[in-house]
């Protein structure tokens, strides 16, 4: 009986404060969410003595607790997952592979058929080194016999120094072979 009585004027005592904070409200505007706020703390005082039937509210705590603990375990385990992810140099060769497709595309548009790329990135994402085996789009050509190596063609420097400026790399890094 007297836990009875003592639930009674607690309650009392909570309905009263949380009546005196919703009338001092400043602003009309926050005075719904104060009756929000107050309303939560009448339901959460109401169900305690039923929280304390049911067994003790610390045990209560203590499985919210517990099962915050294992929520918070199972993220930090997908976080690790994330930063073996990133560690296995899988952004490096899709970058590269994305790098290679612009490569060929902006030779394709200065009219080279473009028969192999190789790029060749560190660790911070920057091209280090890029290899192209290009041929002329619309000749091909027969060669019998041996080819002594030939200087470099006007339209390769030109798509040499096109590379150089469009990655921001010296053009000692592009290597082209016609």
């Amino acid at each position: 009986m007297t836990g009875i009585v003592d639930w009674v004027k607690n309650y009392s005592m909570v309905v009263l404060l949380m009546t005196v904070l919703t009338s001092v409200a400043a602003k009309k505007e926050y005075r719904k969410y104060i009756q929000l706020f107050v309303e939560i703390i009448l339901v959460i005082t109401l169900v305690n003595p039923l929280f304390q039937a049911a067994g003790k509210s610390e045990d209560l705590f203590e499985k919210i607790s517990y099962d915050s603990f294992w929520q918070g375990l199972e993220g930090i385990k997908l976080d690790q997952e994330k930063i073996d992810f990133l560690n296995d140099d899988y952004y490096i060769t899709y970058y590269e592979k994305a790098i290679q497709e612009d490569v060929r595309l902006l030779a394709e548009n200065s009219g080279y058929g473009v028969i192999d790329v190789e790029i060749a990135l560190n660790e911070a994402f920057e091209v280090e080194t890029m290899e192209l085996k290009v041929a002329r789009q619309e000749v091909e050509t027969i060669i019998v016999g041996r080819v002594e190596s030939e200087p470099e063609t006007a339209e390769i420097t030109a798509l040499r120094e096109k590379l150089a400026a469009y990655y921001q790399i010296d053009a000692d890094q592009i290597s082209i072979l016609d």
